[in-house]
């Protein structure tokens, strides 16, 4: 019963001060046609759109949601019939005379049961497979439904989660997504939400007003695993790793931390020891990755990142959550070895590499690069 009520209240208690900024817009009665939503992964955004979405439609309260009229209710189960959600769906199959069959059955199941997940938890991320854009048929269903006039009171609300991916393929969704806010429907609020504003069209990006979420405080994220009855001795290791992002942090704790602490030995020295047969295989398995399991790779890589951001900050003085854990030993060790490393040098070529994979260049190569450029980093 505890864990339920933190997921409820969860997205207005972790972002504070953009939930009275909303309150304000609500209460000043200049609700905008469109806003953009956008901040890193995992602060909330989507959870808080849903949440503002419920507001705007709230029976009783002006100002807030009462969670008990039938509007916040229909809400909270991402059933009301004033809000529309948006999100990448696979791209349909041609049929026999070249025309879109739509989405099948089964994709059909998966969506109305990630769905049901994001009503019980804001911060759940619905992922379809094989989804890896906004479809043009969704804008232009869209686009109809807003502008039939409806017998439902209220306002009617569009929360476009994953923005950028208008953007994807030819943009022809992001084209028509466009024509949209140049001719915004009456009585309607367009809220789109992302991780990568810089994907998103300018002209799109122009029409909107701008809310920029800052990542989750570590202490909400430690009350988080506290929460989740996490071992109180493996806390500051979690929060550590999770960077202010609740999705990383419910990966984390499905995981085993002998296996995640011994996954990181492995990759620091993989990669800062100069051991050339240790370098040959490292080159070979991670090339392999990078082609066969990106995700894969980008987590190997991120847990590399985090250990060095969390090392420079002991080789400045600062707090981080990993120094209460046994890996600033191995830290305390390597910035003794290498005094004046460039660490924050080493965490950008560790961002390039996993760019390197979109970029389809050769990974062997720049794998190597990788490997020669932290030795250099090293003993600056």
């Amino acid at each position: 019963m505890v864990d339920q009520k933190i997921e409820t209240n969860t997205t207005t208690t972790s972002q504070q001060a953009v939930w009275a900024r909303l309150r304000q817009i609500v209460t000043s009665n200049k609700i905008g046609s469109a806003y953009l939503f956008s901040g890193p992964p995992g602060c909330g955004k989507e959870g808080t759109a849903i949440k503002f979405s419920q507001m705007l439609n709230c029976e009783i309260n002006k100002d807030n949601i009462c969670e008990n009229c039938p509007s916040c209710v229909r809400s909270s189960k991402l059933q009301h019939e004033n809000v529309k959600i948006i999100f990448p769906l696979p791209t349909p199959k041609k049929s026999s005379d070249n025309e879109d069959s739509g989405i099948g059955k089964k994709d059909i199941d998966l969506v109305t049961d990630e769905l049901h997940k994001k009503s019980i938890d804001p911060y759940h991320k619905i992922i379809i497979p094989m989804a890896n854009r906004i479809l043009i048929q969704s804008i232009r269903e869209l686009r109809k439904n807003l502008y039939l006039k409806s017998e439902s009171s209220g306002r009617k609300v569009v929360l476009v989660f994953d923005a950028h991916l208008l953007s994807a393929g030819q943009g022809e969704a992001a084209n028509a997504f466009l024509k949209l806010l140049e001719e915004p429907p009456s009585n309607t609020t367009i809220v789109l939400i992302t991780d990568h504003v810089e994907l998103l069209l300018p002209t799109i990006i122009s029409r909107c007003q701008r809310i920029g979420f800052p990542r989750l405080d570590d202490h909400y994220i430690q009350s988080w695993f506290q929460s989740k009855m996490v071992k109180k001795e493996d806390v500051s290791f979690l929060v550590g790793l999770s960077r202010g992002n609740l999705h990383s942090a419910y990966f984390f704790i499905s995981q085993p931390i002998k296996e995640t602490t011994d996954l990181i030995k492995y990759l620091i020295d993989s990669t800062t020891k100069n051991d050339p047969g240790r370098w040959r295989k490292f080159i070979q398995d991670y090339s392999k990755l990078a082609k066969q399991e990106k995700d894969k790779f980008g987590y190997h890589f991120m847990l590399l990142k985090i250990w060095h951001q969390s090392a420079n900050r002991l080789q400045k003085g600062i707090d981080d959550p990993l120094h209460d854990t046994p890996l600033k030993l191995g830290m305390e060790t390597f910035v003794r070895t290498y005094p004046s490393a460039k660490l924050l040098s080493i965490v950008i070529d560790l961002e390039e590499t996993v760019r390197a994979i979109s970029m389809n260049l050769y990974m062997p190569l720049v794998l190597t690069n990788l490997l020669l450029n932290t030795q250099k980093n090293l003993r600056q």
